[in-house]
């Protein structure tokens, strides 16, 4: 099993908010190709600082995760590495420096700068006394 963590930075407004998770609950992944489960999470300002020691959020973008366990690297790439493009056929971020080297660009309109992924291995898991609720998308 492999994790794959994406980390999307959408610009901040309700609009841009409401377009990426539109999106993304649209997304969909073909029936037995390798996926286990799929969640999208968001940061939540905990009243205690103790649960918010992760630097993942910023003033100028708000932040999304999405955590996928997958069967293996080739089941995800084989399912969703269609949809990756390559830096070469990204957009670029328009303004006032675009014809400097382009540190941010992006694919949709709503994103603050494309999305970031990470392979994450599994080394050792925990079951809880509690099953996994039901998901919420098909």
């Amino acid at each position: 099993m492999v994790i794959i963590m994406v980390h999307w930075l959408i610009k901040r407004g309700v609009e841009n908010e409401h377009a990426f998770k539109a999106l993304w609950a649209k997304m969909s992944i073909d029936p037995n190709t390798g996926l286990y489960r799929e969640v999208l999470t968001k940061p939540v300002e905990a009243e205690d600082s103790k649960f918010n020691t992760f630097s993942i959020t910023d003033n100028a973008y708000i932040t999304y995760i999405n955590i996928g366990f997958w069967k293996d690297i080739e089941s995800f790439d084989a399912a969703v590495g269609k949809y990756i493009q390559p830096p070469e056929r990204r957009k670029p971020l328009e303004g006032p420096n675009k014809d400097k080297e382009m540190l941010a660009v992006y694919r949709y309109d709503f994103e603050f700068k494309i999305r970031e992924r990470v392979i994450l291995e599994k080394i050792l898991d925990r079951k809880g006394a509690l099953d996994f609720p039901e998901a919420d998308l098909i």
